[in-house]
């Protein structure tokens, strides 16, 4: 019931592998957390949603013993609390430029002496959890996940790492191409050296590394650099890129036997 598959996965060299949600449709997210993913990517920062609309996310994703995990849209201890309130068991902060940054996304996602959480989780109504077995372990559960995407992230990078309590130092391609001055150019020399030694940098501080990307091949040499938290995409993109290649298939079935 508490067991946190990232964290589970992690501690034992594994590889974890998630896929976001392109809406808040708990339909989309249970047929994506039936695909076996280890976590699903619930995303606050870049959707029009918040946490009302997204609610029964992580109750469907712990039912199947997937790490539901809820991306806030910054650093603040409201939105934190009440991802964690809804069932999340791990936050991925975005855009941490330093140790201190690090240090209070580790504070607002823990309880009391370890952080600053104010007790008050509501999903644990909903499946029948006793506060008396959640609460002694839910720091232990609980994973933090940091977002290296701005350049004064990218110059503190070794401190942030190095913060007790952070699980996983995360890689954002996105933003770090535009911090670079290469905005979008995922292929350019710049990031992709950036991105290849980031993994062994983080992993000097005992860290794994986390990244994602839409593209299987781009997940793939990203393994083989060395980040083992992973996201490939959404159930939306892979079906867009399954009926482009049925449709394409068909119709060129269809000009062969004109």
């Amino acid at each position: 019931m508490f067991s946190n598959r990232i964290k589970k996965l992690l501690a034992e060299g594994r590889l974890a592998l998630g896929a976001g949600m392109f809406d808040a449709s708990e339909q989309v997210a249970k047929l994506t957390i039936d695909c076996d993913i280890d976590f699903l990517w619930i995303d606050l920062e870049h959707r029009s949603y918040g946490t009302h609309e997204v609610r029964w996310l992580p109750i469907l994703c712990r039912q199947a013993d997937c790490a539901p995990m809820i991306r806030v849209p910054g650093l603040d201890s409201s939105w934190i609390k009440k991802a964690l309130d809804i069932g999340a068991n791990t936050i991925m902060v975005p855009q941490i430029n330093n140790a201190d940054e690090a240090k209070r996304a580790v504070e607002y996602a823990k309880y009391p002496p370890a952080g600053s959480r104010g007790i008050t989780p509501m999903w644990t109504m909903l499946m029948n959890v006793d506060w008396d077995d959640y609460l002694p372990v839910a720091n232990e559960e609980t994973g933090v996940i940091v977002q290296i995407e701005t350049p004064e992230g990218i110059d503190n990078l070794d401190a942030i790492a190095a913060v007790e309590g952070v699980d996983v130092v995360f890689a954002g391609p996105a933003d770090l191409s535009a911090s670079m001055g290469i905005i979008g150019q995922f292929d350019h020399p710049k990031l992709r050296d950036f991105l290849a030694t980031f993994p062994e940098r983080v992993a000097q501080h005992n860290k794994p590394a986390g990244i994602t990307f839409n593209d299987l091949q781009k997940a793939q040499e990203s393994f083989e650099w060395g980040y083992r938290f992973i996201n490939v995409g959404t159930l939306v993109h892979f079906g867009i890129d399954g009926l482009k290649k049925g449709l394409q298939e068909l119709r060129q079935h269809e000009i062969k036997n004109l």
